[in-house]
């Protein structure tokens, strides 16, 4: 799994995915991860408008792993 370092790649792969919300993974370089959490916050109200909401993420080597789910 390679982890994405722009909120552009982040947004490729979300728009690409064509699967449901709790089958797709999205990991997330840790130099992404800003202090303010600005980038985050993008890549979050993006896919809060697919209907989707965050379900927790994995910690891994050098990135987190962030899992979804529909938004109830």
């Amino acid at each position: 799994m390679k982890p994405v370092r722009t909120v552009e790649e982040a947004k490729k792969l979300i728009e690409s995915f064509s699967g449901r919300a709790e089958e797709f993974e999205l990991p997330i370089a840790d130099e992404l991860q800003d202090s303010v959490g600005i980038h985050m916050a993008i890549i979050t109200d993006y896919i809060l408008g697919k209907g989707w909401e965050p379900n927790g993420f994995n910690q891994k080597a050098g990135f987190r792993v962030y899992r979804y789910k529909v938004l109830e």
